[in-house]
């Protein structure tokens, strides 16, 4: 799993780079944890770019209605049953969508686990396409809804459909140096949050030896100003503290509200 956030990072927003202690190191890398942790947990996927493979459907919707599709096995054409049909949108987790490595369907797939699965391969173009609506900067096309659409309609028996793709935000777009794509309230939510919740850990005032370890009592900048001081380590680590408000709305344009509504 690639990581959003850098301890360099925040270790430089919070006066740190110089010369940070064992301690300051530990308790700033636990906090980025904690806040990358967050961060996907709110947005039910991990945005960093990475190739994923998974199954489809992750919902068992069976109703007995015996319909099923017709396939062919060898010279043979053969009817599979399925549970019933469904539409020809399908919804993955995992957005934006940055390219499809490969597609196939076996009805008695179960998510691999069958032996003797088989997916028969599907062509990008002619059984399903994604709605590639823009280019990155390198000119590659992105699909951001995060949908593929079948000629006809995708199976709905659980693990039927097996995916390979690429999906997420690469570097650049997350740091604001992408002139296409701009990922930059995901890495701000990231730093934001970590520091928060390491401030939590270390006294709010810089003195000639760092950050000292212990809660932070109390922070004022201007008209923000900021109380800390009965939070216990666990409520700075998770629970009720887990995202600010303000952190989620800024997150909010990065849900992939398709596929949680699609679930």
């Amino acid at each position: 799993m690639g990581r959003i956030v850098d301890i360099s990072e925040v270790l430089l927003e919070m006066g740190l780079s110089s010369s940070p202690t064992e301690e300051e190191r530990a308790i700033i890398s636990a906090s980025i944890d904690r806040a990358e942790g967050a961060v996907r947990r709110f947005l039910d996927y991990d945005p960093v770019q990475a190739t994923r493979t998974e199954y489809y459907p992750q919902g068992d919707y069976r109703n007995n209605t015996g319909r099923g599709v017709w396939d062919v096995a060898g010279s043979q054409a053969i009817f599979e049953q399925e549970a019933t049909g469904s539409n020809n949108e399908l919804y993955l987790r995992h957005i934006p969508i940055r390219s499809i490595t490969s597609l196939g369907i076996d009805f008695d797939g179960r998510g691999d686990s069958n032996p003797s699965a088989n997916y028969a391969t599907k062509t990008e173009g002619s059984d399903y396409w994604a709605n590639w609506e823009m280019q990155d900067d390198a000119g590659a096309t992105v699909c951001r809804d995060g949908i593929l659409r079948s000629f006809g309609i995708w199976p709905e028996t659980p693990g039927s459909v097996k995916i390979v793709y690429i999906a997420g935000y690469n570097s650049d777009e997350l740091h604001g140096n992408d002139t296409t794509i701009d990922a930059t309230p995901i890495f701000n939510a990231v730093m934001n949050e970590a520091i928060r919740k390491a401030k939590t850990k270390l006294i709010g005032k810089k003195g000639q030896t760092g950050f000292a370890s212990g809660p932070l009592v109390e922070e004022s900048i201007g008209h923000y100003r900021y109380r800390a001081s009965e939070m216990s380590g666990q409520q700075t680590f998770g629970g009720m503290f887990d995202l600010m408000p303000e952190t989620k709305d800024d997150l909010q344009e990065f849900v992939n509200y398709g596929y949680r509504l699609a679930g």
